[in-house]
């Protein structure tokens, strides 16, 4: 086999303490009794998270290739390639990769010396056995042209493939899949999938301390971690699910950073001095899905009717309310910044028109949309429920908890309408290859047309024609009105005082703080 190497790429307790933070906010303690317990506290950082955060997301070999299962996985789990600090797709637990000339393998060899978070030994063959493992988004996609994972030797992994593809790095090297973190065979064995979303172990930097569901996670420094020290050695994501609270336990001090804080409370972060507010730039649209459109009887399945939903919305006016403007309206399921992205034109908010266009599908009084299904810390819900009341739509809110909703999602037993979107990197062919083939992890299209399209472009390798064949897809999702287009919406992380290197924006693509590894306390 002749191989062309790649240049290498750089890389360079839960407890009583746990609480202190909490108490500190609520009971004035005398100055030496908080002396004491800030003396005896190790240093850590803490998040006011807006979603509980699943034990699904212990496992990435499950991952559904959205954004939400990062706030854990990068603190407890590494792979091959990755996203890294200041890099799209990095070489992390691998020191290099060769990718053969004809295009048909590419070759991973580990870093010596590599552990897991409980000692022992990363080889190729835990590689391989998450590879066969894998079954979380683009899972599909990636059996179609990797046959298999091969163990060169035991710090060698090679993926072999039936043919060229041009997506191999995007779908291994960033989280449009979960298929090249690598987790531990022999642990997972004796354990089991149960056992070990109970107890993971991975060769992340954070090993997970305490999981109190709902409440409260725990992180604590491994030292078996391959590329530093963790700067901070305890890290607690701290779930509240209010905004304003979040707002609050950040203004008093029992929480370092914020997350999902939108609109005017933005806008009061933005205003207290001691306080940052910076954005995550992510690639997340936000749509609906018109889940009912496969069954004949619903007013969904009538293009018309499709068209007129989104002639109902009034998305300058939701960005406002929603994120102080600081998102982006969207007519497009693809984010503007990803490769491949085709323009469409802009949908009028014309509710007029949207009147007209229901009377002509036999509505003219309106109809029972049926579910508007949405994860219960979504702001965007009840603006899409009013606007398309105003036209005669009327939607029952289903709010889920965001973990229990994207399980829901992933299961497409959904009615009515789905309000989901992705922050998952990659390009406009992953985003397709989810949402609108109907294998995709989280796709209710049921189109053998579009299907065939998608897969044809797969394994287009001329840039230009490929670029062609995409652009026609997203073109025929906006006039058949596929899909309910919102906002591509903005990320505001609010950062507390004692906070140093923050690592917003430090991996490109991932909504959340990172690496978690570097980041830093003021001195």
């Amino acid at each position: 086999m002749t191989s062309r190497p790649l240049a290498t790429l750089p890389m360079t307790r839960r407890s009583a303490i746990a609480t202190v933070g909490s108490v500190l906010g609520a009971t004035a303690l005398s100055g030496s009794l908080a002396g004491r317990v800030l003396a005896d506290e190790p240093p850590k950082l803490s998040w006011a998270v807006h979603f509980s955060p699943t034990n699904l997301f212990f496992d990435p070999g499950i991952t559904p290739g959205t954004g939400a299962p990062l706030i854990l996985q990068y603190a407890m789990h590494d792979a091959l390639i990755r996203p890294v600090r200041d890099q799209a797709s990095g070489l992390s637990l691998a020191e290099t990769m060769e990718a053969a000339e004809d295009g048909l393998s590419y070759t991973f060899t580990l870093r010596p010396g590599l552990k897991f978070q409980n000692g022992d030994p990363i080889t190729a063959e835990d590689a391989k056995f998450s590879f066969d493992r894998y079954k979380g988004a683009n899972d599909e996609l990636i059996r179609e042209f990797v046959t298999e994972a091969v163990v060169v030797d035991p710090l060698t992994i090679r993926y072999v493939l039936s043919k060229p593809w041009p997506d191999f790095i995007t779908i291994f090297g960033t989280p449009a899949s979960g298929v090249a973190w690598v987790l531990p065979k022999a642990y997972l064995e004796e354990v089991g999938d149960e056992g070990f979303k109970a107890a993971p172990i991975g060769a992340g930097p954070y090993r997970l301390a305490d999981f109190a569901a709902g409440t409260e996670i725990t992180f604590e420094a491994s030292e078996h971690y391959w590329r530093k020290t963790p700067e901070v050695p305890t890290l607690v994501l701290r779930v509240i699910p209010d905004p304003a609270t979040r707002l609050a336990a950040i203004q008093n001090g029992e929480v370092d950073f914020a997350y999902g804080v939108k609109g005017d409370l933005v806008q009061q972060a933005m205003a207290q001095p001691d306080l940052r507010v910076k954005s995550s730039a992510i690639p997340v649209t936000n749509f609906c899905v018109f889940a009912s459109m496969n069954d004949p009887e619903s007013p969904w399945s009538d293009v018309r009717v499709r068209k007129a939903a989104n002639m109902a919305l009034d998305r300058d006016g939701i960005n406002q309310v929603a994120y102080a403007g600081l998102g982006r309206t969207s007519n497009s399921i693809i984010p503007h910044v990803m490769d491949y992205y085709w323009q469409p034109p802009q949908t009028p908010y014309d509710p007029e028109g949207a009147k007209q266009l229901l009377a002509e599908a036999g509505y003219p009084d309106g109809f029972d949309g049926g579910d508007l299904n949405t994860s219960s810390d979504d702001e965007l819900a009840e603006l899409i429920q009013a606007n398309l009341r105003s036209v005669g739509i009327t939607l029952t809110l289903r709010p889920t908890e965001r973990a229990a909703y994207l399980q829901k999602v992933m299961e497409k037993k959904l009615t009515g309408l789905v309000l989901t979107g992705s922050g998952a990197p990659g390009n406009a062919a992953s985003r397709l290859q989810q949402f609108v083939h109907s294998q995709g992890s989280l796709s209710y299209l049921q189109d053998d047309r579009l299907d065939a399209e998608v897969q044809e472009q797969a394994g287009t390798l001329d840039a230009a024609t490929r670029k062609q064949q995409l652009d026609t897809i997203q073109q025929q999702l906006v006039e058949e009105s596929l899909f309910l287009p919102v906002v591509e919406f903005a990320f505001p992380v609010i950062i507390g005082p004692r906070v140093d290197y923050d690592g917003v924006n430090g991996i490109p693509g991932n909504p959340y703080t990172g690496p978690y590894e570097d980041l830093t306390i003021k001195s």
